[in-house]
């Protein structure tokens, strides 16, 4: 593990709204993943790329994937890149069959209820993960969580992908169905959490709930792909 202090992320990683709970993520995925070795990480739903920026910095990557559907923010991602190590590319359903027992770790920030088919994703990302990788995935959006009702009629209204009803036992059945062993836990929030008058009212009613709902809902699965027998 880097010894890594917030100040060594560039102005634009921590002006992202994303940004607290990335380095959250990656945080506590550490305490899992072997400290000695440089990985090969994939990003799925990588947004803009900054996650695997920041992983650059707080890890040994050896490469790094961002994949996305949206063409716009994935061109973005490779404007702003300067690291050799790490693409982006737009997703299609076969883009990580190139990647078979490749990844050492894969992360996903609020990815999962995008899903339409989640036992497709889930065994894509097994197959792509290397024997004892790790894919770890944060979900505050699920259906546990008392504000889902009003975030999901907002993202349903506003965006440009669907929001899903799922719920954490039901996500933990079919990544468990596919081979992974599950493990969950309360994301940790170690950074103050951003302040947007419009969207902070919007997706939490006021600051208060979303720190109450950030610390009490935004989960962290880990799925381990077992080493064979």
């Amino acid at each position: 593990m880097n010894n890594f202090h917030i100040f060594e992320a560039n102005k634009e990683l921590r002006q992202n709204g994303n940004f607290n709970f990335w380095i959250s993520m990656i945080k506590d995925s550490q305490i899992l993943l072997d400290n000695k070795i440089e990985k090969n990480v994939l990003d799925f739903g990588c947004g803009d790329g900054g996650l695997l920026q920041l992983f650059n910095l707080m890890d040994n990557l050896d490469n790094g994937l961002g994949i996305d559907l949206d063409e716009y923010l994935i061109g973005k991602a490779n404007i702003n890149n300067e690291k050799s190590n790490i693409d982006y590319q737009v997703s299609t359903k076969n883009t990580l069959k190139k990647y078979n027992n490749y990844f050492d770790v894969t992360y996903s920030q609020e990815v999962i209820y995008t899903i339409k088919d989640l036992k497709f994703h889930a065994n894509e990302i097994f197959n792509s993960l290397k024997n004892g990788g790790y894919y770890f995935a944060t979900i505050g959006s699920h259906i546990d969580n008392p504000l889902w009702s009003k975030r999901r009629q907002l993202i349903r209204d506003e965006e440009n992908y669907y929001a899903y009803d799922y719920s954490i036992e039901e996500i933990a059945n079919i990544f468990y169905d596919i081979g992974f062993q599950v493990s969950l836990k309360r994301l940790p929030v170690d950074y103050p959490l951003i302040y947007n008058p419009k969207s902070t009212k919007e997706f939490s009613n006021s600051l208060l709930e979303l720190v109450n709902t950030s610390y009490e809902n935004k989960m962290i699965f880990s799925f381990w792909k077992p080493f064979e027998k």
